[in-house]
């Protein structure tokens, strides 16, 4: 099945590569690379472990490399051309893009960590949000990944931001946290052998 360029079983370098063909206004991509472990809402699992270590929650990880690609660059990336990492590092991509009139804009992203509900209450409340604007969603192994197939200003990302928030058991107000701390969204485009196994692949392209 394909939708505005995008198939079933597409991985997330490909979703991206797709955004971008599909968007000429895009002037560069920027990629990150970051740490993958155990997180903190795992380690503490219950009420009585989180407030223990209430503190800990505050902590705000680092980035380790930061690389801007141009048009020609990125689409030219292959998971297997990625520059090596360090164990347990893997490269994401920056929702926030150069666009060619000078301005940045923000690739809708969302990271699913729904605490209840499936697949479909998710592409419900996508769909509440987004209208039939086009995007997917990718299975990251453990949750969901989603990717529109638009541009956001910077006030319509914070506004798309935090809406995805007050359903409370869709997403992790950690995740949301941290998106708004560094002023951008990411998601994973790279695999680790131990924490992070499967590289993400498309599972439904919206709208259906």
């Amino acid at each position: 099945m394909a939708y505005a360029g995008f198939h079933l079983k597409d991985n997330s370098l490909t979703v991206c590569k797709t955004i971008l063909q599909r968007h000429p206004e895009i002037e560069s991509f920027n990629l990150i690379t970051h740490s993958v472990g155990v997180n903190w809402r795992q380690i503490n699992k219950n009420r009585e472990d989180k407030l223990r270590h209430l503190k800990s929650a505050f902590h705000h990880s680092t980035s380790s490399e930061l690389k801007e690609y141009s048009r020609k660059e990125f689409l030219g990336l292959t998971l297997e051309r990625f520059p090596v990492l360090k164990e347990h590092h893997v490269w994401s991509i920056i929702s926030k893009v150069l666009c060619t009139d000078g301005e940045y804009r923000h690739i809708p992203m969302m990271n699913f960590h729904p605490e209840i509900g499936s697949l479909n209450e998710i592409e419900a409340s996508i769909k509440h949000l987004t209208g039939d604007r086009p995007g997917v969603l990718l299975s990251s192994g453990r949750y969901f990944h989603y990717y529109g197939d638009f541009l956001l200003t910077q006030e319509e990302w914070l506004q798309f931001m935090a809406s995805f928030l007050m359903p409370c058991v869709l997403v992790s107000p950690r995740y949301i946290g941290h998106r708004l701390h560094d002023g951008y969204c990411t998601l994973r485009l790279t695999a680790d052998n131990i924490y992070k196994p499967l590289v993400p692949e498309v599972v439904r392209i919206l709208p259906i």
